[in-house]
């Protein structure tokens, strides 16, 4: 009888499955570290480099934050959680959050304690 139902449910989940998938469409973007929406250095020091890349040089009690913004295709809706990653090397505590806002997939990066050299932002999501 479990064998049964649990055959079932595949077949019922084999069915809805592919019409659901088909609308989804993978999308993914990426800027360099420099192509910031907006940036708030917090007592920190920001340096360009070239490349596009950042240099971020935070103290202790110190926090900058970077926000990226990436426009939403097909109508700014969202199948899922979205992706995203930051490309950096040094010795800093880097952090990275997302949100939606109007059509836009905003992602913020925060750094603190040390020195990070920011190269690029990536994002990747359904629709």
């Amino acid at each position: 009888m479990l064998r049964r139902i649990i055959w079932l449910a595949l077949a019922g989940l084999a069915i809805a499955a592919p019409p659901a998938l088909a609308d989804s469409h993978w999308n993914s973007q990426m800027k360099s570290a420099a192509e910031t929406a907006s940036r708030s250095a917090g007592g920190c020091t920001i340096t360009p480099h070239s490349h596009g890349m950042l240099t971020v040089s935070c103290d202790r009690r110190d926090q900058a934050t970077l926000t990226y913004s990436f426009p939403l295709n097909k109508g700014g809706r969202i199948h899922g959680t979205p992706w995203c990653s930051v490309t950096w090397w040094g010795y800093a505590e880097v952090h990275r959050s997302w949100n939606v806002v109007s059509k836009t997939l905003r992602v913020t990066v925060t750094v603190t304690d040390g020195t990070a050299t920011l190269s690029t932002v990536n994002v990747g999501y359904y629709t």
